[in-house]
This record gives C-alpha cells, sequence and structure tokens, in this order.
C-alpha cells in the first residue's frame, strides 16, 4: 500500500525533479544556498524560503507504489504550501542539475532571465533601452511609470519580452529593488534566442553592477537559463494499471533512505 512508504506518499502528494541517478548532495545544497543563504535542515530536509527539499532514492518498488518511471533512481521532492513556489524552485534546479518535473504538467517551457540592479536611484527606460540594443536591436518603450512597469519592445514577432519594474514616482522611504526582465514565452525556445537574452543580460548587468537570476537562482552560464530538455509524457491507462503487478515483483532490497541517508 503506497501510503505505508513514506517516499512513495511524498511522491504521491508533491511536486518533484526525477533524475536517472541519485542527485549529488553537495551539489543540490550549493544550489539552495544560493537560492537562500539562510539556508536551514532539520532531519533529511532542507528549509529553502518556506520550501521543505528533500533528497532521495528511489527503489523499484517505491517507484511502483507512487506511479513514476521505473528507470528513475532519484528524485528532489518539494513542498510548500504555495505549490507554484515549489515547482518554480524546481525547474530552476532541473537547468542546473537535470532530471525531469514529476508530475509532467509542472515542466515550464517558459525563459525568464532577470538583471536585478539593487536599491540605487532607477536607471530610467531609456538608458535600459539603450544599454539593451547592441544587442537586441531596435527597441521602443512603451511608458507606464505610474505603474512603475515599463515595456521595451522589440519589432513585431520578435520573440523576446522586456520589461523594466522600477519604483514608482514619490515612492515612499527607502527605494525597494528594481529590475529587468528578459523573457521568452513558452514553446521550446530557440538556444539562439536564449543565448541573445542572456548575452543581453550579462552585459547589461556588467554595465550597471547588477547581478543575472533566472527562477530566483543566480545565472553564470547560458545553461542556466534553458529548460530541461527531459521530460516525461503522462502514463498511457494501461501501464497505470500495471504498476499495482509491478509492487509485487519489485526489488525492494534497497533501504531507500537515498542521498541524505
Amino acid at each position: 500500500m503506497w501510503f505505508l512508504d513514506r517516499t512513495a506518499r511524498q511522491l504521491r502528494r508533491h511536486p518533484a525533479l526525477l533524475t536517472h541517478r541519485p542527485p549529488d548532495l553537495d551539489r543540490l545544497e550549493a544550489l539552495l544556498r544560493q537560492y537562500d543563504p539562510g539556508l536551514t535542515r532539520s532531519g533529511d530536509w532542507f528549509d529553502a524560503r518556506g520550501t521543505r527539499v528533500r533528497c532521495t532514492e528511489i527503489t523499484d518498488r517505491q517507484a511502483a507504489l507512487a506511479g513514476v518511471p521505473a528507470d528513475r533512481r532519484g528524485a528532489i521532492i518539494a513542498r510548500n504550501g504555495l505549490r507554484p513556489a515549489a515547482c518554480l524552485l524546481l525547474n530552476g534546479l532541473a537547468s542546473r542539475l537535470g532530471g525531469a518535473l514529476y508530475p509532467p504538467l509542472e515542466h515550464d517551457d517558459h525563459v525568464d532571465v532577470e538583471v536585478r540592479l539593487g536599491r540605487g536611484l532607477p536607471l530610467g527606460c531609456e538608458r535600459v533601452a539603450e544599454l539593451l540594443r547592441p544587442n537586441l536591436g531596435e527597441r521602443t518603450i512603451r511608458h507606464d511609470h505610474d505603474l512603475g512597469l515599463c515595456h521595451i519592445d522589440g519589432k513585431p514577432g520578435d520573440p523576446i519580452q522586456v520589461t523594466y519594474d522600477h519604483p514608482s514616482p514619490g515612492w515612499p522611504g527607502d527605494l525597494p529593488d528594481h529590475s529587468v526582465d528578459l523573457g521568452i514565452d513558452g514553446g521550446d525556445p530557440h538556444r539562439s534566442d536564449v543565448e541573445v537574452v542572456y548575452k543581453a543580460a550579462r552585459s547589461l548587468a556588467a554595465a550597471v553592477g547588477g547581478t543575472v537570476y533566472s527562477m530566483d537562482l543566480p545565472v553564470t552560464r547560458v545553461e542556466d537559463v534553458i529548460p530541461t530538455a527531459d521530460r516525461l509524457d503522462p502514463p498511457p491507462r494501461a501501464q497505470r494499471r500495471g504498476l499495482v503487478r509491478r509492487v509485487a515483483t519489485a526489488d525492494s532490497g534497497s533501504s531507500g533512505q537515498g542521498c541524505l541517508g
């Protein structure tokens, strides 16, 4: 019975990143510390900005009980009352560690790169557009200073979308962070477009002393912003019925304690 196995129960209830081999725990912890410098650990769970993360091995029996593909031997399970927050973190980890999102519908194809500019005086949308043009070509600005969100548009059909998020006039007290967001929405973006976004973001950050993030994780290479190519298809109904039969013959010799032992 699946609900008697801790790992199978968690895989059925929470989103996860599934890998063919157990993930490298040291690498995972280093990435989580970039996501949350105040990362804490309790037992075999990490706590990163309110998302609890567990890394574990998966036995044949647990895979069958949980209904995950039998060729997966590692899982990073994320638990958060706000499921989208857990899925955002898992997608960011997938770009850096590999693996496939489970359930498959949690996979995010959207390329989103953020240049964080800190809390200094806003650059101004005209200056941002000027700094982006060498990499992105001619851009026109749709101003919305009252809202504090200006769109810096390319030519019709340009897949790269840019917005500048800045404090609105008369902001009381200390200025908040402001940022430039560069994105390509959905549908397996061409690598060449992703490379243009990455180059534009890095160039802008270098010019103004900003930092580059994607999925709330620092970006150091173009691969960090490319959605994982490892994807799962929903199992056909006949295969789901066969999961129960697999349990009877699955190898349960491994402890399944996983990465954290």
